[in-house]
């Protein structure tokens, strides 16, 4: 069912959720009332809703978080939690899947697109790459598509891919030179991307397969730095950064322009709340973890790192896998490209690594459904890392230090083990059944292998 108009048989009302980095204003476009949702933010910019769960999501690119708080008709937003906290550079992009309940983000330092479910879990990378400043992205569930804008400054374009990540392919490229594709939002009915452009302050048109562009509107009074775009009914909206406005017009000629709030700082996103934005269904397509549309009617079950799909092409299964390097896009658990040691331990599902840019150790759960930091102080580089699935120990090598150090999973009791004659230790290695630990070292030209017996 689709609402096209806001009138006395519609029952609900829908509003306008817009974001002024650091706030989250809402506006009734039937009564016009303007009220705050969230106040006190740092800056955030894009925004998406999951209308049947009263969830709003937002990003915000100073903290690099990813928040979620419950919508309420007359207390705002409640209940507001971190959603994903780790691994962000600048989410710029964010889009609600709300058949599959996934969340999907793009972030344009990262040059990435990464999906999880709504509430964080079951993360993992989807495209990775080939990008240059990707800052858009929208997806159209029903027709399992995912588009986002890059604007290149040599080939500035709009890809699109399936909701899958695959058949990635470019949607739109005949730009001028230097333009920026900003906002996008889908056009569900008329299957069409609408996108706003801040170099030539318009707003174009066009089918998802790129063909049919029209140009909606160009050069108008309050098109004059077009930042987002949304649709409802038979209008386009979208917030414009010179003007500080809200405004309207219709989606297909551009015609009745209207401004329907001005703003008292630089206007980000905008959302359409209201159900014809955003239907459901239940069931997560029969997938057990994550449940990718890959058109209108067909869908594909896809695993969380760490995880194998059965043949039965719903169920996932932990596989037995050992990591040895983490890089920025090899390992989409976690995509901190600092993350330079990681090491599973067998028979908890749990993975260990170290991070070289926050010198720290730490471990989750493969699903990431829990996460937590057991050394925080007190290291220098650590480069190897090794667990004694046994004896419940942890050893690492500081290359900064050069030391050989040991605690408890927790990372509690901690102790040096060998702390003299060392130069840049690297690879560690541990045999808990027979007692041994082998490191190695390096002595200028030398390279030595230590072996260690307890």
């Amino acid at each position: 069912f689709y609402w096209d108009f806001i009138g006395p048989t519609n029952p609900f009302e829908a509003f306008i959720i817009f974001s002024i980095r650091h706030e989250i204003r809402r506006i009734n476009l039937q009564r016009g009332d303007y009220s705050l949702l969230v106040p006190g933010l740092r800056n955030t910019i894009a925004l998406d809703f999951h209308f049947s769960q009263n969830l709003l999501y937002w990003t915000d690119v100073v903290e690099d978080k990813i928040y979620s708080g419950k919508l309420s008709e007359g207390s705002g937003v409640s209940s507001i939690e971190v959603v994903v906290q780790h691994g962000l550079a600048t989410p710029e992009g964010l889009a609600v899947d709300w058949i599959a309940g996934n969340l999907y983000w793009i972030d344009s330092n990262l040059d990435q697109i990464e999906l999880s479910k709504l509430n964080g879990e079951l993360r993992t990378t989807l495209i990775a790459g080939g990008m240059e400043h990707p800052r858009a992205i929208a997806v159209d569930p029903g027709q399992g598509a995912l588009f986002w804008t890059d604007w290149d400054a040599t080939f500035p374009r709009i890809e699109g891919a399936s909701m899958s990540g695959k058949q990635r392919h470019v949607v739109f490229k005949d730009m001028d030179s230097g333009a920026w594709p900003n906002g996008l939002t889908l056009d569900h009915m008329e299957s069409r991307i609408v996108w706003t452009d801040a170099r030539s302050d318009a707003i174009y048109s066009a089918l998802y397969d790129g063909t049919g562009m029209i140009e909606i509107l160009r050069g108008h009074e309050f098109l004059s730095h077009p930042f987002a775009v949304s649709l409802f009914g038979g209008n386009v909206y979208w917030t414009d950064w010179r003007t500080n406005t809200l405004t309207k017009a219709n989606k297909w000629t551009g015609a009745n322009v209207t401004v329907i709030q001005k703003t008292s700082a630089q206007p980000f996103d905008l959302e359409i709340y209201h159900p014809s934005r955003n239907p459901c269904v239940p069931n997560n397509g029969g997938c057990s973890q994550l449940c990718l549309p890959t058109s209108e009617t067909t869908r594909t079950c896809s695993c969380t790192t760490g995880y194998n799909l059965r043949p039965d092409h719903s169920t996932c299964e932990g596989m037995t896998v050992s990591f040895d390097l983490c890089i920025r896009t090899g390992l989409s658990l976690d995509p901190s490209d600092n993350s330079e040691v990681l090491m599973p331990l067998t028979g908890n599902d749990t993975l260990y690594w170290t991070d070289m840019g926050s010198n720290r150790i730490s471990r989750s759960s493969r699903d990431q459904t829990w996460r937590e930091d057991i050394v925080t102080s007190g290291l220098g580089r650590v480069e190897g890392l090794a667990v004694d699935w046994i004896a419940g120990n942890i050893y690492w090598t500081d290359h900064g230090l050069n030391l050989i150090e040991v605690a408890r999973l927790n990372g509690m009791y901690r102790a040096v083990v060998i702390s003299d004659g060392l130069h840049q230790p690297r690879a560690i290695a541990v045999h808990p059944v027979k007692g041994y630990v082998s490191a190695f070292v390096c002595f200028h030209s030398e390279n030595t292998l230590w072996f260690i017996f307890f």
